[in-house]
């Protein structure tokens, strides 16, 4: 492996930061724009707000806190806007602007190992903003809102990158302080890196092995002692058919075409690095990120008895996004094989250039469709919540009800109307149930809550008056918030959106 760049030679300073800033636009254009408060925002904003104020969220916390015990992040942002007095919303622009920088940074220092040809690094770049979903894992490549997942991708690519180019230490270090941000993502780069500096360091296994030795001591302990932190119980049936509900729990129930498709990740990189091994291109570290590849697909592989028989932690920690990473890499080889090899330089001399315009072409095209046509009533950025007529009822609730108020919606409200509850309000609410039902994963009393309110606002727009009233007296409702007109008391009319009192 040569230790100066190479494919970024002709390039200056400037020309790479003006590709950073294409990559940028171009990525968050085909992650269809940006938009604060979106999808999984639902658990990490109220999360945050709990840490900034303790009172809110009095009944929902049991299972926000459920899920938020295995991240840093809420007291991080929260610590961050207690010392600069800077909003979320302005943080979570700044987080989505270092994302984007660190997803850029890892992918063209990875390329400059890798790469001889701007063009390339250009097929590269371009196809990491071509965002996609990896098959049955709840992974999307990029976001089109800060998720610390992505974050924590993008400092993964860069702490490869620093493994390359011969700073192991500080390679391992980065991976395993983004742990902070988002424990399971940094795992898969941690046992990258790990496994390649095993391989390829003797010096380094006496304290990576003693390390990795002790973890296991304390977590096997604190499972001994009961210490709760982990679950390793066996989710009861009820249990298991709701989280079962989203595809991506249980691997054990994919199909062979996405065995298929998930298979070809470690195929193409294996591939690849057997390929520049044959040209003697590959460094003792690829081959090292290789067995660390294929030692994350086998640890998945092992998982999934222990998926299947429904252990609680093996299904909370997700272990088939570790294709994620290794697609990337899948994707970094392929390009070098296809367009930037001796062989493909000597036989299809034209190929790079064709390669990276038509990926540049279609990042284009896709980006200008998904970022402006396809949702065309959605602002291309959105760096606040948006003001349309539900968002501003919520932001009614947030200033005129205490705190303990306890909010009624439409179940799927998230989706409908753009703006979750808990974000928008900063209430609890009786039901989201695409968001409730994903972090049920990491509470049985949260998922019989959830199973069982889902039961009882079935039919959620058929509920008359006296049944809404009826569901208000048992669970304790205060407000109720819906487009639908009503003979019950109203508290605000915003538009076509009606605040009502339920509790009165």
């Amino acid at each position: 492996m040569p230790t100066k760049p190479r494919s970024d030679a002709a390039w200056s300073w400037p020309a790479i930061a003006a590709a950073g800033l294409v990559f940028a636009v171009l990525a968050t254009l085909n992650a269809g724009g940006y938009r604060y408060g979106a999808s999984d925002q639902a658990f990490y904003i109220p999360a945050i707000l709990h840490q900034i104020d303790p009172t809110l969220f009095p009944r929902d916390w049991a299972m926000i806190g459920a899920q938020g015990r295995y991240f840093l992040l809420d007291e991080l942002v929260a610590g961050l806007m207690r010392a600069s007095g800077v909003s979320l919303p302005a943080w979570f622009a700044v987080l989505q602007v270092a994302t984007l920088t660190s997803l850029f940074a890892g992918a063209w220092l990875l390329g400059r190992a890798l790469l001889t040809t701007p063009w390339a690094m250009t097929a590269w770049i371009a196809a990491l903003t071509l965002r996609h979903r990896i098959a049955k894992t709840g992974v999307n490549t990029l976001e089109g809102y800060f998720h610390p997942r992505v974050l924590v991708c993008g400092l993964g690519l860069v702490s490869i990158a620093l493994l390359l180019r011969g700073r192991p230490w500080w390679a391992l270090g980065v991976a395993a302080a983004s742990g902070a941000l988002h424990p399971t993502t940094a795992a898969c780069f941690v046992v990258i890196i790990g496994t390649a500096m095993i391989v390829t360091m003797p010096a380094a296994r006496a304290p990576i092995g003693g390390t990795a030795i002790g973890l296991l001591a304390v977590t096997g302990f604190a499972l001994w002692r009961g210490s709760g932190f982990f679950d390793v119980t066996v989710m009861d049936d009820a249990w298991r058919a709701l989280v079962a509900t989203k595809d991506y729990t249980f691997p054990t129930d994919w199909s062979a075409s996405t065995w298929a498709v998930n298979a070809l990740g470690p195929v193409l990189l294996t591939a690849g690095i057997v390929a520049r091994q044959r040209a003697g291109l590959a460094s003792p570290q690829e081959r090292g990120v290789l067995a660390g590849a294929l030692v994350l697909a086998a640890g998945f592989l092992l998982s999934l008895p222990f998926i299947a028989g429904g252990v609680t932690l093996a299904v909370q920690l997700q272990t088939s996004r570790v294709f994620w990473p290794i697609e990337l890499l899948a994707t970094l080889v392929t390009i070098w094989w296809l367009a930037d090899s001796p062989d493909a330089r000597r036989a299809r001399p034209w190929f790079a250039r064709a390669l990276a315009a038509v990926l540049v072409v279609v990042a284009v095209a896709r980006g200008v469709y998904v970022g402006f046509v396809e949702s065309p009533d959605r602002d291309t950025l959105a760096l606040d919540l948006p003001s349309d007529d539900w968002a501003a009822a919520l932001g009614w609730v947030a200033g005129h009800t205490p705190h303990d108020a306890f909010v009624l919606a439409d179940p799927g409200h998230a989706w409908k109307f753009g703006t979750a509850v808990r974000i928008g309000a900063q209430r609890d609410v009786y039901l989201e149930e695409t968001k409730d039902v994903a972090m049920a994963m990491y509470s049985k009393d949260a998922a019989t809550r959830v199973a069982e309110r889902i039961d009882a606002v079935a039919g959620f727009d058929g509920l008359d008056e006296a049944g809404l009233l009826a569901l208000a007296r048992r669970d304790g409702l205060t407000v109720l918030v819906t487009t639908r007109r009503l003979r019950l008391p109203v508290l605000h009319v915003q538009g076509t959106v009606t605040v009502y009192r339920l509790d009165g």
